[in-house]
């Protein structure tokens, strides 16, 4: 790795790990819905801008182990899933960047895991807390609404909240795609 490398680490790493810090507590500490898909899709926008200035394999989890450093120092006391699910972060889409590489099939591709791991993260976490018996119960809590109101509104929301916390991270990966493809043009002329 050389100085440039380096520097660039710091900068985005930082930039994501401020946005952790600032507006992720903010959001969570509104509980608005889907906080942690805006942050995710913000973060991924970070991530793939970066890894066009730096292609330097590795330097996604680098940014991210910054990042997750930046967000634990911004709690009064430790707080370990945060920083443990900014890592995976990294971990993940610096896995996806190589595999598929930086061009648009890595930019979708590490939208798609930045949208399912955070899904596939909650079901992990809720089996190991509750078991697997938590799965029926949310099927259930779906069913009983819809049941409630007449008609399958409680599916209707269940879709609807998969749906947004797939399409968010897909849009930040398009977003982020469009930016390289201008950036590009810009820098050749």
């Amino acid at each position: 790795m050389d100085r440039k490398s380096i520097v660039s680490i710091a900068v985005f790493g930082t930039l994501w790990g401020f946005v952790e810090a600032t507006l992720g507590n903010a959001l969570h500490l509104l509980n608005l819905p889907f906080s942690g898909s805006i942050l995710a899709s913000i973060a991924l926008v970070i991530i793939l801008i970066a890894r066009i200035y730096n292609p330097t394999r590795g330097s996604t989890f680098l940014m991210a182990l910054v990042a997750a450093f930046i967000k634990a120092l911004s709690f009064a006391t430790v707080k370990l899933n945060p920083f443990i699910a900014i890592v995976m972060e990294g971990a993940l889409i610096e896995a996806a960047i190589l595999l598929f590489r930086p061009g648009r099939l890595g930019f979708f591709a590490s939208g798609l895991v930045m949208a399912l791991y955070p899904i596939f993260q909650t079901i992990v976490t809720k089996t190991i807390l509750f078991g697997a018996d938590f799965v029926p119960v949310v099927l259930e809590l779906a069913q009983g609404f819809s049941d409630r109101v007449g008609f399958s509104a409680g599916w209707w929301i269940l879709g609807i909240y998969l749906v947004a916390q797939i399409i968010l991270p897909l849009g930040a990966a398009y977003f982020a795609w469009a930016l390289k493809k201008r950036l590009s043009a810009q820098f050749a002329q």
